[in-house]
């Protein structure tokens, strides 16, 4: 295989920087229709392409993945691979990568804007302004509800759940209180 160049399968549109990156190391293959491929495109995808590149809208369960595949690698993109079925790529000599970690804060960022959305009622002024039926400013239109100093309550502190109590508490100095299945250290909450 040296000097052989890779054909590389991706399920998905990717960011164009990356489709062009990829090329560097062989030939890639584009959906470019950028929707979930049929599980015999992924079917066939396996069997044509040294690396297939998933998206979490693919699933990749033990019919498509078993029997012979030229796939050697499933460069998954996103942080969960629940939709590949782990022990059938193993059974076909397939390595699985994930991206942990990549979206922690980003998810953190959508639930503090889902939050600060509700609270000051964005959504709705969003579409009075757009609809035309905006009309001035008054005292008492859309009142809404202060976010900053209160206390905010997070059921699971994980990764995200830590990234978005750091965010509430340092961008709004908002008290957090939380539960977690597992205990989480006082000194870790400390340093929120």
């Amino acid at each position: 295989m040296v000097g052989e160049k890779l054909k590389i399968v991706l399920t998905r549109r990717w960011p164009r920087a990356v489709e062009e990156r990829m090329g560097d190391f062989g030939e890639v293959v584009i959906n470019d229709d950028d929707r979930p491929m049929s599980q015999a495109e992924l079917r066939a995808a396996l069997e044509s392409a040294d690396i297939v590149c998933p998206t979490v809208t693919d699933r990749l369960p033990a019919d498509v993945l078993l029997g012979p595949v030229k796939t050697r690698l499933l460069a998954n993109f996103g942080v969960g691979f629940n939709h590949i079925d782990l022990d059938s790529a193993a059974a076909s000599g397939i390595q699985v990568t994930n991206t942990p970690g990549v979206l922690t804060d980003a998810t953190a960022e959508i639930a503090l804007t889902l939050m600060m959305m509700s609270a000051r009622r964005a959504g709705e002024g969003e579409r009075l302004v757009r609809s035309g039926a905006w009309d001035g400013w008054r005292p008492t239109h859309m009142l809404s509800t202060q976010v900053s100093g209160k206390t905010l309550g997070i059921i699971g502190m994980g990764r995200i759940g830590m990234a978005f109590a750091r965010q509430a508490r340092h961008g709004l100095g908002m008290r957090i209180v939380c539960y977690n299945r597992s205990k989480v250290l006082e000194s870790v909450l400390s340093e929120l």
